[in-house]
């Protein structure tokens, strides 16, 4: 994964699986047309107090909720919101750790995320069901949501979406010490500096990049999270448990696995990016392997539901949202209005 303004290559396929370095090394691609109050602290008591930030614009009905993939970024979906807000309410959140949400109580695990998202849902007066769109390990937590509350969905889109056992059985004497590598050099070096105060715009010691085209409240929005270093360390808890460390599964993975169900016809689709990304230790046999199983399971998850569409977005890397927005817009629409069909029959 090639990193914007001259930062080093960071291995895409970590960004792929949940890592995603990626925003170590900013997103941003120039002001965003995303509307500001999503990017500004909204906080919601749930559990006890501890604060989520959570916030919704728009109207109309179902209400979509959108899952960021790993580098828990609201922006990514800049190229996205407005044509969504248009037409139905939408909401955006900072998991436990990123963003302006208080660090998690325990391990990130895909229990404790959909536990948190329930929780935050009811506390911000959401009952009925919801249109869920998730990106990368989002669209994993959106699946195990699905499996345990199948009755609060109203639909799902899956951006490039992580699925329980993505890293084949096959690949992982390659693949885990890579991810072990990173885990090392990356997040727990960050989480070590950002803990001792050592982050700032003014020296991000290769933790993060940073773009000087961003809006105000983009450039407030990420230095409050890559200077905290609650970041780094929900991204470790949270890698930790959804990569395998061995040949078992891990804990996320054997979660979703136990809950996993048919959706019957709920208005799904699944996107899947045309080159997901290559780690530089690949050869072109691997990396070959590696795209067939990431698409496998995309298939897999749109048969779930007798109503579920897989699509190959040509043209697109692993953010589908920012290189073929329309895609995932075109996928928003199309459930959103399959879900009002099935609401009025």
């Amino acid at each position: 994964m090639n990193l914007q303004r001259g930062k080093p290559t960071i291995s895409k396929r970590l960004s792929v699986l949940a890592i995603t370095v990626l925003s170590l090394a900013c997103i941003a691609a120039g002001p965003s047309a995303m509307d500001t109050e999503l990017l500004r602290p909204h906080l919601v008591a749930i559990n006890g107090g501890r604060l989520l930030s959570f916030s919704c614009i728009g109207k109309g009905s179902p209400t979509v909720v959108f899952e960021q993939g790993g580098d828990g970024n609201i922006s990514n979906w800049r190229k996205v919101q407005p044509a969504i807000t248009a037409v139905t309410r939408t909401c955006f959140y900072d998991r436990a750790g990123f963003g302006y949400s208080d660090p998690p109580p325990g391990e990130v695990t895909a229990d404790a995320v959909t536990n948190d998202l329930r929780a935050v849902l009811a506390a911000k007066g959401i009952t009925e069901p919801v249109v869920l769109v998730g990106h990368s390990i989002g669209g994993f937590y959106a699946t195990v949501y699905a499996d345990r509350f199948t009755r609060d969905v109203a639909g799902l889109v899956l951006v490039d979406s992580g699925f329980a056992g993505q890293v084949a059985k096959e690949t992982r004497a390659v693949v885990v010490p890579n991810i072990k590598r990173q885990e090392d050099i990356l997040l727990r070096r960050c989480a070590a500096l950002a803990r001792a105060g050592q982050l700032s715009l003014k020296t991000p010691q290769g933790c993060f990049g940073w773009d000087p085209d961003q809006t105000p409240d983009q450039a407030a929005y990420r230095l409050h999270a890559v200077t905290r270093p609650y970041w780094y360390e929900a991204e470790l808890s949270q890698s930790e448990n959804y990569f395998p460390r061995d040949e078992r599964e891990s804990v996320s993975s054997l979660q979703e696995m136990a809950l996993a169900r048919s959706f019957g016809d709920m208005p799904m689709v699944v996107l899947s990016a045309e080159s997901p990304g290559r780690d530089a230790w690949e050869t072109d046999e691997t990396y070959a392997a590696f795209v067939a199983h990431w698409h496998s399971g995309h298939r897999q998850l749109a048969a779930r539901s007798t109503a579920g569409i897989w699509q190959d977005v040509q043209g697109s890397g692993h953010f589908i949202q920012r290189d073929k927005p329309d895609a995932v817009i075109g996928a928003i629409l199309a459930v959103l209005e399959k879900a009002r069909a099935k609401r009025v029959r």
